[in-house]
């Protein structure tokens, strides 16, 4: 069956989403080994250079990994989900090259400028390091590019559900308030999340926004200083709602993954699932404030809020998983290389949510706070759990695109086993410092008495390091025969005229 013109139209735009994502991610993990074998002290870098390692190392893995590829893999999953074009193409363009600007920015201001204020640069760091002005300045304006292009994601989602012809009242989950049938439903379950994300991070950014542009003015000397406290909570009111940004996405693309594989046109519990993310929709904006439990001059009334909030965030995660799983169990799935990244997905977003629960907590973020506890949680989610669906994904839509057999390559189950048995080794070590005391964000190895953890680390992130470089080849691979391609499609969809 030919395929659709806008459906190859999305797939080629998410190609060149995800072959950008992964070279940027694989210089990001290059960059946070360094910044661990200095800390065993193999060879050890200058603490200012580390700082500014593991900085730059903490953004480019969140614009390769978070923005490039799980938003880039969007525009396919969206219009396969929804079978309609995407609503401006010359915008989705306009986001990746806005995005490549603001990348190229972060990258100037911290290996050419030095900056050094951590990827979530807090208020007042910026001002205050061993680096010049014009570092902060390019640094902050990378940030406002990336900025304005994940509004414009946003944007993009909704207008092209709209034009798809669907309401966003339904597309936001609310569909399984007023009718009771799940057959009556009409939006499709895998557009779900995406929509959920376009409208949150709108709401998200601006904030954060005005946040940025004021210290772009405080550089050049035109507004005085903001009060640290609130600009910790313009940051952090974005700085939570952004990890979904990677999340959510993945959740639809394995909703659609699941629901190709099995030959299903719904997932089993489907209005449960819809009435998990219309939650979330309410509450997806309001848990940031579990970030800053230690500053104590915030009204007690925030951090119990975002406390509760954060439990019923869970919700779609819980009721998703339950989805998905009894979608998988009553199907005859085929077990292969992608259907093994999704189960393993499935398996590390809920071990990385019971840790996250934790640290949410109150009475145990006393312990964990700001220790390498923090940095074991978000690596299990976005090493583990995420780049699962998105090297899926990825290596689905490239295969599908050029016809050559990424699956049955046996350097895939190379780069499969290496991410698995090496990132899993090292995150492990990780909760352990960081339940031991262990900082996070130190050049120097702590706490002392388990250095030995830090040294048995390494061996395993190197295998990581090398199992992700197998997949940026796997992914990079086919397109080195671009006559070879055209041939396939041609074979694919011969021309009519």
């Amino acid at each position: 069956m030919e395929e659709k013109d806008f459906i190859k139209e999305a797939k080629e735009l998410s190609i060149g989403y995800f072959i950008t994502g992964i070279l940027v991610l694989g210089l990001a993990v290059l960059l946070g080994f360094i910044a661990r074998t200095s800390q065993s002290g193999m060879f050890v870098i200058s603490p200012s250079m580390f700082y500014t390692l593991i900085t730059l190392h903490g953004m480019l893995a969140f614009v390769g990994w978070g923005t490039f590829v799980a938003m880039g893999l969007t525009w396919y999953t969206l219009v396969k989900a929804l079978n309609a074009p995407l609503h401006s193409v010359k915008l989705v363009r306009f986001i990746y090259w806005n995005f490549m600007t603001g990348a190229a920015m972060l990258i100037i201001g911290s290996f050419w400028g030095g900056f050094a204020g951590s990827w979530v640069f807090l208020y007042p760091i910026t001002f205050h390091g061993n680096w010049p002005a014009w570092a902060s300045f390019f640094w902050t304006l990378g940030v406002i590019l990336a900025g304005v292009s994940i509004i414009l994601y946003g944007l993009e989602i909704l207008l092209t559900i709209r034009s798809a012809g669907y309401s966003l009242w339904d597309s936001w989950g609310f569909e399984s308030w007023k009718k009771s049938d799940v057959n009556d439903y009409t939006f499709p379950i895998a557009a779900v999340p995406l929509s959920i994300i376009g409208i949150g991070m709108i709401i998200a950014t601006i904030p954060f926004a005005y946040l940025l542009i004021y210290q772009l003015l405080e550089i050049l000397g035109v507004v005085g200083t903001m009060d640290a406290l609130l600009a910790k909570n313009l940051l952090w009111w974005f700085g939570h709602p952004v990890v979904y940004l990677i999340l959510f996405p993945v959740v639809g693309m394995i909703y659609q993954m699941v629901l190709d594989n099995t030959g299903r046109k719904r997932l089993i519990g489907e209005r449960l699932t819809k009435l998990g993310w219309s939650i979330a929709f309410i509450v997806q904006n309001i848990v940031g404030a579990h970030h800053i439990y230690m500053d104590l001059v915030q009204s007690a009334w925030i951090p119990i809020f975002s406390q509760v909030s954060t439990y019923v965030i869970v919700l779609p995660s819980v009721v998703s998983l339950y989805a998905i799983v009894g979608t998988i169990l009553i199907a005859k799935i085929e077990w292969n290389l992608i259907t093994k990244y999704l189960v393993t997905t499935i398996i590390f977003w809920f071990l990385a949510g019971i840790s996250g629960i934790i640290q949410a907590t109150m009475a145990f973020n006393v312990f964990v706070h700001n220790s390498l506890y923090i940095v074991a949680h978000f690596h299990t989610m976005a090493l583990l759990g995420l780049s699962s669906m998105l090297f899926a994904t990825g290596f689905y839509i490239v295969q599908d695109y050029t016809g050559v057999d990424i699956q049955n390559n046996r350097w895939a189950n190379v780069g499969f086993w290496s991410i698995m048995i090496g990132a899993l080794s090292f995150t492990s070590m990780w909760f352990i410092q960081g339940m031991w005391g262990g900082i996070r964000r130190d050049a120097l190895s702590t706490p002392t008495n388990l250095t030995i953890l830090t040294d048995l680390s390494i061996p395993f992130m190197l295998l990581t390091v090398f199992g992700i470089l197998v997949n940026v080849y796997l992914a990079i691979r086919p397109f080195a025969n671009l006559n070879q391609i055209d041939v396939y499609h041609e074979e694919k969809n011969p021309s009519t005229n």
